[in-house]
């Protein structure tokens, strides 16, 4: 079935003249999944060639021939390594750098390939686009899982290499120097092209090896404290050493020596302050600082930077008063406006080829002139519109002058908008602004105060896709009319009632639901744990979080089991998932109080 469904869907589509050979080549991989799903995604791409049918079968049968199952397998994944573009092995070889089971970030890696060079766009493409291709490219192959896929935009959220498609990987990197990876004490490389420190290796045992060439280092954990002299890199192309919050001030000193730099990432790292020679990395195109809440400013020298096309800072951080400089920049977050200058709010507008914008609005520390910057970002949010800004997400701490500002109109209802996050506030003060964003697709409520009407406002949001409620609401929650595109849910007020009347949200395709047990009975009454989910008629899947802490085990199996016979009793037939979540143990019999 794992066989057939990959290449035409069914058994019954495929053709009578490969039938025996699809026989032939399933009895030789020998039940394994792994090798069935590799081998399957590659004949994908040649189920119409009779030919290229037999070279695999006989082929499988050579390596066969000469060994054990092992042996087969990898030589399943040779021909599938072999059967990609060029282009597509050096992406593929480039996942050695990561550390076994490490969950990867998509968009990282995209942006690392394309500071290798591996990226080549034709005809104005849009590299992080074609990197995107390049990647579930791999991923219909079989050669790279995705991880947690978005119900609304099938993307996922993570990515990771099975273990025996690493190990063929790290033996194929070895063999072509592609690159080397540390996980200990090791023997000195002759020379290093890209650099992996992914274990507990010594600091004699690097400062040995020859770095001169080398264009990329990552480097993984967070006790991690040791780095590699930066003025031994200086064909450096790729520096990466996120989440290494062992790492500060004094591993990056000589960043301005690195002078082939393209790609800087000190995201979770303890780095508090950047030298101002970074302003002479001519050939950097990425920054990312996103999570280093402690580096306050960057330097006005970064104004510099001319090739930058995207910079992620975090909501505490300062940046140059001149970034209207920077006209290359494509891709700006997370930025708090409040906390810049005018000069910068201003040459926020002459950013004409910016077209992803992340912004915090929040303006309890800059009272005095929290107005004039309102209306300098209004100005300058209106101006990129007109330009080429595409994606913008505002985040939302608010006061009640904001909400007269927005009320009043002085903030328009920008095409661009396509993500909000409330987190202060009453959402009251903008259910109405938000109902005319017309291409407002994710709401994620983390805070603030809301009622029954304000759901009900957001129920009108017009092309509204993805809605989290991860704070508590007054009272019942009861969805009927509304919600018509909305495909996925999760609802966190583990406290409130939520139920569904007919019609409910046609097109909701994931529930994702977090409940206490007692609470949540409690407040339905003789309703027990029903929450009308037949009628959402759309549902694919229902995945319910359990509090049981200081939960009796029989309120507790009655809670799981009510959700369980729900999701079974719909049409549908949703996959169904629960997680049990707890601080404390569940309590025995009477025990609860």
């Amino acid at each position: 079935m794992l066989f057939f469904k990959r290449i035409f869907g069914c058994e019954e589509k495929c053709p009578p003249n490969l039938k025996e050979a699809s026989e032939d080549i399933l009895k030789k991989c020998g039940g394994l999944p792994l090798a069935i799903n590799a081998i399957s995604s590659l004949l994908a791409s040649h189920k119409e060639s009779r030919e290229e049918w037999e070279r695999v079968r006989h082929s499988i049968g050579i390596s066969q021939g000469k060994a054990s199952e092992i042996d087969a397998m990898t030589y399943i994944l040779s021909l599938s390594y072999f059967d990609l573009p060029l282009y597509l092995r050096s992406c593929l070889l480039y996942l050695t750098m990561f550390p076994e089971d490490h969950l990867i970030n998509p968009q990282r890696l995209v942006c690392r390939w394309i500071s290798e060079g591996f990226i080549h766009a034709e005809n104005a493409e849009d590299l992080v686009e074609l990197g995107e291709t390049y990647l579930y490219e791999l991923i219909n192959r079989s050669l790279i899982q995705p991880v947690d896929i978005g119900r609304f935009d099938e993307k996922a959220t993570w990515c990771q290499v099975h273990d025996t498609i690493l190990d063929f990987l790290t033996y194929k990197s070895t063999e072509e120097k592609f690159c080397t990876v540390l996980t200990g004490p090791s023997k000195p490389v002759n020379r290093v092209r890209r650099l992996s420190l992914v274990g507990n290796e010594d600091a004699q045992s690097i400062e040995q090896l020859d770095l001169s060439h080398a264009r990329s280092l990552g480097a993984f954990g967070s006790s991690r404290e040791y780095l590699p002299s930066l003025a031994r890199l200086n064909a450096l192309r790729i520096l990466d050493i996120n989440g290494c919050r062992g790492l500060g001030n004094q591993h990056v000193k000589d960043i301005g020596r690195l002078l082939q730099l393209r790609h800087l990432d000190i995201s979770l790292t303890g780095i508090t302050e950047l030298p101002k020679e970074i302003g002479d990395l001519e050939y950097l195109e990425i920054m990312d600082a996103s999570s280093c809440p402690r580096l306050v400013e960057l330097p006005e020298s970064v104004s510099r930077l001319k090739r930058l096309a995207s910079l992620l800072v975090s909501g505490k951080t300062r940046l140059p008063d001149k970034i209207g400089n920077m006209t290359k920049l494509q891709r700006l977050g997370y930025i708090n406006p409040f906390m810049q200058s005018l000069d910068f709010l201003e040459g926020l507008g002459e950013l004409a080829n910016l077209r992803n914008l992340s912004i915090f609005w929040d303006t309890d520390n800059e009272s005095d002139k929290a107005s004039y910057k309102k209306q300098k970002l209004v100005s300058s949010l209106c101006k990129l519109e007109r330009y080429k800004l595409h994606d913008l997400y505002v985040s939302f701490n608010l006061t009640e002058k904001d909400a007269i500002f927005i009320d009043h109109s002085l903030f328009p209802a920008l095409k661009s908008i396509r993500e909000i996050s409330f987190g202060s506030g009453q959402l009251c003060w903008i259910t109405k602004w938000m109902v005319s964003l017309v291409n407002l697709q994710i709401l994620n409520v983390v805070g603030g105060e809301l009622e029954q009407q304000d759901i009900e406002l957001v129920g009108s949001i017009p092309n509204l896709l993805k809605l989290l409620f991860t704070h508590d609401v007054r009272g019942p929650i009861i969805i009927g009319g509304g919600f018509q595109r909305l495909q996925e849910l999760e609802f966190d007020p583990c406290a409130t009632t939520l139920m569904f009347k007919e019609g409910a949200m046609p097109n909701l395709k994931c529930l994702n639901h977090h409940i206490r047990p007692l609470d949540f009975k409690s407040a339905h009454g003789d309703a027990g744990f029903n929450i009308g989910m037949q009628h959402l008629w759309s549902l694919a899947q229902v995945h319910v979080r359990v509090y049981c802490a200081g939960v009796r085990v029989a309120d507790l199996e009655a809670a799981e089991g009510a959700f369980k016979s729900m999701a079974n009793a719909h049409p549908n037939r949703p996959t169904f998932g629960i997680t049990q979540s707890s601080a404390h143990r569940i309590l025995q019999g009477d025990e609860r109080s």
